[in-house]
């Protein structure tokens, strides 16, 4: 078994967020059931993997292993960026593992790793095959300094993004309620021309996917 994300931070002397109790977020909405389900599932396959591997290198504590971010990371970041175009550095990657853990604790723990892992990897860095031609909305309220950061980046790429103030139109924090279960932003929603949808969070990982895509 792998240590958790909490415990490596704990080791690295980083408080892990808290969960918060009694609230239930949906395991995954409508429109993320539209994302790509075969890179979902091929990237869930290389989890599962490079979980065997790790559990073999690690036999001795039981896969035990409280830097098993850093592990991954070596295993799966070439195959990531040669078979399915995630063009992550290695910080940038372990940071997604570990962040990934502690979704995965708070939202869904019951939830199978492989599968929640590989949705949260999609949803956060996978890049579009159709950029040109998608449609996208940034969820925002004036005031969020990680809107704020958001809103510099389109300025500055140029691009074509509908602005949708939460604060201001009911509908749109509805929607990006229903969507991820909260209301955190920013958020950028990516509209494949098949009316595919997909909600990335984080300013960090907006802001990357923008510049990458865009830039």
């Amino acid at each position: 078994m792998r240590s958790s994300a909490s415990k490596y931070l704990h080791h690295i002397g980083i408080a892990a967020p808290i969960s918060m109790p009694g609230r239930v977020f949906p395991m995954h909405s409508e429109q993320e059931n539209k994302m790509n389900t075969e890179l979902i599932a091929n990237i869930a396959s290389l989890l599962e993997e490079t979980g065997k591997a790790h559990h073999a290198a690690f036999a001795a504590t039981d896969g035990d292993d409280p830097e098993w971010p850093i592990w991954y990371a070596d295993y799966t970041r070439d195959r990531l960026a040669s078979d399915f175009g995630f063009e992550y550095t290695k910080s940038q990657l372990i940071y997604c593992l570990m962040r990934a853990d502690l979704e995965h604790q708070a939202r869904a723990p019951g939830e199978d790793w492989v599968s929640f892992y590989a949705r949260e990897m999609v949803e956060h860095c996978a890049p579009s095959p159709t950029p040109a031609a998608d449609t996208l909305s940034l969820y925002y309220y004036d005031g969020c300094p990680f809107c704020g950061m958001v809103r510099q980046t389109i300025d500055h790429l140029g691009i074509d993004v509908e602005l949708r103030n939460i604060l201001f139109e009911p509908g749109h924090r509805g929607d990006l309620v229903e969507a991820r279960g909260r209301a955190t932003v920013p958020v950028l929603r990516i509209t494949s021309p098949d009316g595919d949808d997909r909600w990335m969070p984080e300013s960090r990982d907006i802001i990357q996917y923008l510049q990458k895509t865009y830039g």
